[in-house]
């Protein structure tokens, strides 16, 4: 194994992996509170394991590779454990849930389909989409349903999953950090 490969940012990340199944049991035992920490102690690993990366010259690919594949568990973990445990909660908003579960899987589902694996463009608007589907989670779990912060988690979802969607098939290849469409235009234009 390449020595650069045993990292911090990709140990965190390897952490990340290990909570899913941790997380998906919490939830399907309905104990919530522990689901609440856990996810709160995943999440700030995916901040600190990029972070680290790029603050320390840390970045190799197999690290964008495992973050990717550990935001995509663990979304997957954070979707259960709000259909387990808060569904309820969102009354008939839940067809938006649905909606944003359909944004933030299907690229990836696309990406495996058409080149093997999952995306991994790590767009700027989907960091941002993460930032506040992170703080609507935590206040779902925190303090329940709020369709002041639903409404635009599912709303920028949507532009940066159009965003994702765009870019993947425009491209002839799986890219990696491809940052935005803007910059994706701009290399393409240059090649």
């Amino acid at each position: 194994m390449n020595p650069q490969a045993v990292n911090l940012p990709n140990i965190l990340s390897f952490i990340r992996i290990l909570s899913v199944p941790v997380l998906i049991y919490l939830a399907w035992e309905g104990n919530e509170k522990a689901f609440f920490y856990l996810l709160i102690f995943a999440a700030l690993t995916d901040a600190l394991d990029g972070f680290i990366a790029r603050t320390w010259n840390m970045k190799t690919q197999l690290g964008a590779k495992l973050d990717s594949t550990a935001d995509f568990l663990l979304y997957i973990a954070a979707i259960y454990g709000i259909f387990s445990l808060k569904l309820d909660e969102f009354g008939s908003w839940s067809i938006f849930f649905y909606l944003l579960v359909f944004f933030m899987i299907f690229p990836d589902v696309y990406a495996l389909i058409r080149f093997g694996k999952i995306s991994s463009l790590h767009l700027y608007s989907w960091k941002i989409g993460a930032v506040l589907l992170t703080l609507f989670v935590f206040w779902l779990f925190y303090e329940g349903f709020e369709l002041l912060l639903f409404v635009p988690v599912v709303l920028w979802m949507g532009l940066a999953f159009l965003e994702n969607m765009i870019i993947q098939i425009m491209s002839p290849v799986p890219l990696t950090n491809a940052k935005s469409l803007y910059h994706f235009m701009k290399n393409k234009n240059h090649q």
